[in-house]
Order: structure tokens, then sequence, then C-alpha cells
């Protein structure tokens, strides 16, 4: 029976993906040597030349995968490959050699230079916690860790990429011209929020381009809205001639004066005012109701009418809500009360 021919080796690409096998760089030699992560483990005074002689089969294979064979190294199952495209030297198993496509660990890494470089950034190592992470020196100078794949969305401008310590900085310059001191990103994880610390000593959450504008109030001394008592109401408003039957849901300084002057009722409206909840100041009063309502639209979507059908009638867009939730809604309120009474 005639032998089957056997297929050539694919020829090997002139630069392998940047997502290929990250590679730690060995100094100690005379040339650097890049060796694979899963060999990370060996020690760089174990990447030594090793001596016997290389098997003729081993140089063919060499060459149709791109590389010659430099040296046999560290024991008798390891061999240094040397790029045919950049002349980098990789360790790679002889097994690796024979049976499958090695891949060369410098132009791996000129591939991260490249991607660095067109994101505008240097590259410097491979983490050594997670092999899919890079140290990256930025443009100010700083260095960041970052994913591989995030600096390829960067270089691919689909995404930009920002130095913690330097926007650290502006916040905290931002928060000095307002009189305050930023001391912590906002333990609720919101992006949008830091929490600062007032000249008077009051800590306060608020959000980070309001304090960059100088658009906030300290809740203890400001003498503003947000310092002083406040409360939470729930009002009943029925419209006859237009069948409208629903519940306001809000905070103010001042209930009677906000459903009386300031909603655009017509003057045929009954409104009630159902409920007052007392609190602190305006920026606690503003927190909970805001939590409210996202409670209300998270849970109980059904019960938020649509704009649409008070238009016209009452002059905000929203926190207003079915006339049969209104048990669900004091449910709320009871909670904001309880939550705020002293232990």
């Amino acid at each position: 029976m005639p032998k089957t021919k056997t297929q050539p080796h694919a020829p090997r690409p002139t630069r392998p993906s940047v997502r290929g096998v990250p590679y730690e760089v060995v100094t100690s030699r005379q040339r650097r040597l890049h060796v694979p992560h899963r060999s990370r483990h060996v020690p760089a005074s174990d990447w030594v030349d090793f001596p016997g002689r290389v098997p003729a089969t081993w140089h063919d294979f060499a060459r149709e995968k791109g590389f010659r064979v430099h040296a046999r190294l560290r024991d008798r199952f390891h061999v240094a490959l040397e790029c045919t495209a950049c002349g980098g030297l990789t360790a790679h198993k002889a097994y690796t050699l024979r049976t499958a496509q090695p891949r060369c660990g410098a132009c791996a890494e000129a591939d991260l230079s490249d991607a660095a470089r067109a994101a505008g950034l240097i590259f410097l190592r491979r983490d050594t916690v997670h092999r899919h992470y890079g140290l990256y020196r930025a443009g100010c100078g700083h260095v960041v860790r970052r994913q591989r794949e995030f600096v390829e969305r960067v270089a691919a401008k689909r995404t930009d990429v920002r130095c913690e310590r330097c926007l650290r900085a502006r916040e905290q310059v931002e928060a000095a011209r307002q009189g305050w001191t930023r001391l912590s990103r906002d333990p609720k994880g919101n992006p949008g929020y830091r929490v600062y610390q007032h000249s008077c000593g009051h800590v306060q959450r608020v959000a980070r381009v309001n304090m960059s504008w100088g658009q906030v109030k300290c809740a203890a001394c400001g003498g503003a809205w947000n310092a002083r008592n406040s409360f939470i109401y729930l009002l009943r408003i029925e419209v006859p001639q237009m069948g409208l039957h629903v519940l306001k849901l809000g905070f103010s300084k001042t209930p009677v004066k906000r459903h009386r002057h300031q909603l655009g009722l017509p003057r045929s409206a009954r409104v009630e005012l159902v409920r007052v909840l007392p609190m602190a100041t305006g920026h606690d009063a503003c927190a909970q109701e805001s939590a409210a309502h996202a409670t209300l639209r998270r849970h109980h979507l059904d019960v938020v009418v649509p704009p649409e059908v008070y238009a016209g009638v009452l002059n905000v867009k929203s926190e207003i809500y079915e006339a049969w939730g209104f048990d669900l809604i004091m449910g709320l309120l009871d909670q904001i009360e309880a939550d705020k009474r002293p232990a």
C-alpha cells in the first residue's frame, strides 16, 4: 500500500496576533530570551545552554516554520528558536517544534508595543498577576495597568485611556477651588459621584460634574435649600372633567406652595395633601425621594403614569403615579420614616 504523502507545514505568519501567548523575558543570558508564561515558574538561572547535538530533523522543522535552532537549553526537552523575521529568541519544547507552529515571543512583544504606540502609550511589561494585563506608561508619565484588549480598542479609537492618578489630582484641585476636599470614590459604585468633605467638616456625596462647576452647597452650613429643613410629600390630584386621578410624590421646602402655585393645575382640580414627611435637610429629602422613585420605576413600572396622560395638565414630566398605587407609596414613606428614627 503506497504511503500517504506528508503535507508540508503551513508557512509561519510574519507576526502572530497580539492576543497570543504572553512571554516572560530572561535577560541573564547574552541575548534576551522569551519564555512562555507556563514556564514562568522556572528560575532565570535555569535557562542555560544544554550540551548535546541538535538532530538534523529539528533544523528542518524550524526552517519550515520560520525559525533557526539557536541552541538546546535547560534540559534535553527544550530548545531556543531564533525567529527569521525579527531575530528574537524564544524558548519552546522540542515537542512543540516537531508537532505544532511555535510562536515568536519577540514578535508578540513587538505587536504589544505597536498597539500601545497606536494608543499613545508605551508598553513596559506583562503584568505578573494576570496574563491578560500589561503595564504601560501613559502620556502624563504615570504607569497604568490595562487589559491588552482594551489597549487595542484605544488604538482603534473606540475608547480612550485615562490615568487614574491624574484624574484624582484634577478632582482634588476642583474640590479645593470650591472649598472642599476629595475623600474617595462613591461607595455606592456610581462613577459620576465622589465623596467630599467641606471646610466645615461635613462629609457629603456629590456629583463630580456639579463639583467641577461649583454647583454644590454644603448640606450642613451652606445656607441653601439643601441645608434647611425640607419635606417629602404625597399629593392626591383629581381633574374630574378629564377623568384624571393620580398621585404626585415629591419633596419641597413648602409643600403647600408647591401644589397651589407650581404645578400649573386648572382651577377645577382637586388637590389633597395626603402626607408630609419632615426631613432634616433638603439634601436628605432629595436623596430619599430619588431612591423611592427609583424603586417604583425598577420594581413597579406599571404604577408609573406615562407623561402623555397628564401633558398640558401638570407642568411636570415624571413623579406621577396611578391612584391604585397609594398603599404601595405609603409603604415606601413608612420605610423612610422608620429609617430616619434614631436607633
